[in-house]
């Protein structure tokens, strides 16, 4: 596909990435809580907390690092990068824990996460949740987007439920680029193959048609630690609403693994409004430290201009 000149490439690839962990920061709080919950904490302010990311980020953090020191993808490189960033402190799921750990032992990118869960591999969502850059890096060639989104998942979820998952983000997060929302349900039908999915995505359309309530959205798509049970829910919070903020907002709204879904919404948010549609309070408490805002925004300028470079050469 051609570039069209009038989309400002920067503003939407930093947009993907801060808006990324703008909603994972203010999903952390009240991560595995309820909708009741939720809304007892936030009322009707949503002033972000802590403004402290969690793995989400993190490992976001070390896919575009990877993107940009390979100008592609380099599977090796990017588990070492996910294994120099990794801090404890961020809250790991059981599986990328034990995948990275294996890893760092001298075990194979192929095997270390075959391992998981007898053999079958997991089909979390931790892999969807990091996706951002690949859909970013990737934005104007679908088939090879699928096949980067299949193998940056493969490093640490293996089955096909988590790798279609992560797949699928990336995709959404690449038409959102594109400017494509009206459609973006249609497009992502077209390439998707899993049955889980497509009775996803068939649901995300009667709920949007008939404006479903939270708990029918939460009970069709889910709200859950699964890939199929929180990236459709993510398109879903973006497709329903018509500025990031809202987007987030009902995202994380829908309690359960908050941080990872209010993050995949932002990102796809992120990616189609740009970063001036991020609330500033929200961006100013964005923590700040070392891989913090700043970084995150210099990484999204550099995956940017890495890309313009070879589109340029390309067109």
């Amino acid at each position: 596909m051609g570039l069209d000149s009038k989309i400002d490439l920067k503003a939407k690839f930093r947009g993907a990435l801060l808006g990324s962990a703008v909603g994972d920061a203010l999903g952390a709080p009240v991560e595995g809580y309820d909708m009741e919950m939720v809304r007892s904490v936030y009322g009707g302010e949503w002033e972000m907390i802590y403004g402290r990311y969690t793995d989400d980020t993190e490992m976001t953090i070390g896919v575009a690092e990877s993107l940009i020191e390979n100008k592609g993808f380099n599977g090796a490189d990017m588990a070492l990068k996910f294994i120099q960033n990794y801090n404890v402190k961020r809250g790991y799921g059981p599986g990328s824990k034990e995948v990275l750990r294996r890893i760092r032992e001298g075990e194979s990118l192929a095997d270390a996460s075959g391992k998981l869960f007898g053999g079958r591999g997991s089909y979390g969502n931790g892999a969807a949740m990091r996706i951002a850059p690949v859909g970013l890096f990737y934005f104007d060639t679908s088939d090879m987007l699928w096949e980067i989104a299949y193998k940056s998942s493969n490093i640490t979820h293996s089955h096909e439920l988590g790798k279609a998952g992560a797949a699928l983000q990336a995709l959404a997060v690449a038409l959102a680029v594109r400017g494509q929302k009206e459609d973006m349900l249609l497009k992502l039908k077209e390439v998707v193959k899993t049955v889980m999915y497509t009775s996803k995505l068939g649901k995300l359309k009667a709920l949007l048609d008939e404006g479903a309530t939270k708990k029918r959205v939460i009970s069709e798509l889910g709200n859950g630690v699964v890939a199929f049970e929180s990236v459709p829910t993510a398109i879903y919070s973006f497709l329903r609403s018509d500025n990031f903020k809202d987007s987030v907002v009902y995202a994380i709204s829908l309690g359960g693994d908050t941080d990872t879904i209010g993050a995949m919404a932002g990102a796809i948010s992120g990616a189609y409004y740009g970063e001036a549609a991020i609330p500033k309070a929200w961006l100013e408490r964005l923590e700040d430290g070392e891989k913090g805002r700043s970084y995150i925004k210099k990484l999204a300028e550099d995956l940017c201009q890495i890309k313009l470079q070879l589109l340029q050469g390309r067109y």
